[in-house]
């Protein structure tokens, strides 16, 4: 009697488990901010006197601020959109350590031109490129015009990702609640004994 309340109770967990991911949406990971970017000033060097051949050293900017993607990015394919309206200047995503390779001025990082390694972006990304993101610590590099001054400008970023509940032990699982529903645990060893070979067999 008691068995055949487990049953009806797996058969019950069954049917909920194959039915109500059709009818409960999956939960969803997203986020979205604006970031300034900085692009900072060239360096002039007005060079000897009478030859008058300035030497112009140009840079790129690295966000002070770091851009943190939590570990459940990696269950999901995040794609992250990122986009800025400012013409002349292009934007790209490095590791946050790569800072180390730069000279952190007042509210952004210095850093020499091709000296920072990018996971993204970069001089051919017109003014929106997508991520396929993975988790970790990032920071924002602005490249572009050279220029004597200082040039800020936004940056948005967005992401919008749906977490995957159906992965194949899901239904697995729910296969083998089904099959005990309607077979029951003596039913299944009967099945076991048939299907897997006897001793006397291989022999």
């Amino acid at each position: 009697m008691r068995e055949s309340y487990f049953r009806w109770g797996a058969g019950i967990l069954c049917l909920l488990l194959l039915v109500l991911p059709s009818f409960i949406p999956p939960p969803v990971v997203e986020d979205s901010a604006t970031e300034t970017a900085m692009l900072p000033p060239c360096d002039v060097d007005e060079g000897l006197p009478f030859i008058q051949a300035e030497q112009v050293t140009c840079y790129w900017g690295m966000s002070e601020e770091i851009l943190p993607l939590p570990d459940i990015i990696d269950a999901v394919n995040a794609e992250i959109v990122i986009s800025w309206v400012k013409s002349g200047v292009w934007i790209g995503i490095a590791e946050a350590s790569e800072a180390s390779k730069c000279t952190l001025e007042e509210g952004y990082y210095q850093c020499d031109k091709d000296t920072v390694e990018l996971v993204a972006g970069g001089a051919l990304s017109g003014n929106e490129f997508t991520w396929s993101a993975m988790s970790g610590d990032y920071r924002f590099v602005a490249g572009g015009d050279d220029d004597q001054t200082l040039q800020q400008f936004d940056v948005e970023w967005e992401y919008q990702a749906s977490l995957d509940v159906s992965p194949k032990a899901y239904y697995a699982f729910s296969i083998l609640l089904g099959i005990y529903a309607s077979l029951g645990l003596v039913g299944i060893l009967h099945l076991i004994s048939r299907v897997m070979p006897s001793k006397k067999d291989n022999q």
